[in-house]
């Protein structure tokens, strides 16, 4: 029964590799015998997959769905830091050295894993270095796009940020319609300030007729205008 239960498994994970062409990339010349080792995990919207301050002793493959990468204040506070998706890693900073998670991971949707143990991640390792290539660009990525962000968290004001990101959001959501969706509290996570805070740049956005608001559903009435107080 036990040897039913690895063999199917086994076979789900085949198969979750081979039709899926980003976690294919990943694992096109990972060995047999640490293909055999990894296992399937299901996990539901909300759920801790990573929990700040806890020690890393596991390697993570986001097979599917979405998650959130926060970190906790002393105040209760989350700060957002990133958002990752299928193909996305986790653990893979802090297991070399068995260190405690810099960030919590929450699931925001249904999330199947890929999930590998700290010995076999490092075997795989010594005997891969196709998958060495790939962990050193997933490092190099990371340090860029947190570079890029704290220039930004230092160049630019809250004001501007909040600006750029509404921007965003209109030229994605609102070319044709001129409404966008904005979550406030997701908004405040992101620049990791009071959400008061962020109703204070609406308010005044709002006063000065660049946009109008009503509850989450923001209207940009002069798009030129928030563009250019974006400032990017």
């Amino acid at each position: 029964m036990q040897n039913d239960k690895k063999n199917s498994e086994w076979l789900s994970v085949i198969e979750l590799v081979t039709g899926d062409a980003l976690l294919y990339d990943l694992l096109k010349y990972c060995p047999l015998a640490i293909l055999r080792r990894w296992q399937l995990q299901q996990v539901r919207p909300g759920t801790l997959i990573c929990q700040q301050n806890e020690i890393c002793d596991e390697f993570h493959l986001i097979a599917q769905g979405n998650v959130d990468v926060f970190i906790h204040a002393d105040d209760g506070r989350k700060y957002l830091q990133a958002r990752y998706h299928a193909g996305d890693m986790l653990g893979e900073l802090e297991i070399f050295e068995q260190r405690p998670y810099i960030c919590s991971v929450e699931a925001t949707s249904e999330v199947t894993l890929l999930t590998l143990s700290r010995a076999d991640f490092c075997h795989w390792l010594t005997v891969d270095n196709y998958f060495n290539q790939k962990i050193i660009q997933s490092f190099s990525s990371q340090y860029y796009q947190l570079s890029k962000k704290a220039g930004e968290d230092s160049l630019y004001s809250l004001h501007q940020r909040v600006c750029h990101a509404l921007w965003q959001s209109y030229q994605h959501q609102g070319a044709k319609s001129e409404e966008i969706t904005i979550n406030k509290q997701q908004l405040s996570e992101q620049f990791a300030v009071a959400p008061r805070s962020i109703n204070r740049i609406l308010f005044e956005l709002r006063e000065q007729q660049i946009i109008t608001v009503n509850g989450e559903r923001i209207a940009v009435v002069d798009p030129a205008r928030l563009h250019q107080q974006a400032g990017f």
